[in-house]
C-alpha cells in the first residue's frame, strides 16, 4: 500500500530570503496594522469608552 506524502513533506526547504519574505508578510497581516488588529483595537476602544461612561454617569 503506497502512502501519499503531505504537501509539507513534498516541499523543499525555503531559502533564507524566502523565510524572511514570508515572516515579514505574516507580521504585516497579524500585527496591529492589519485589518484583524485594527478591528480588535476599535472594539477595545469602544468597550473602554462604554466603561468610562458607566464609571462617570452610572447606569
Amino acid at each position: 500500500m503506497e502512502r501519499k506524502m503531505s504537501l509539507i513533506q513534498q516541499r523543499a526547504p525555503l531559502s533564507h530570503e524566502e523565510e524572511l519574505k514570508y515572516a515579514k508578510l505574516a507580521m504585516e497581516w497579524y500585527g496591529w496594522g492589519s485589518p484583524i488588529g485594527l478591528g480588535i483595537l476599535l472594539v477595545a476602544l469602544a468597550a473602554a469608552a462604554v466603561l468610562v461612561r458607566l464609571a462617570v454617569y452610572g447606569f
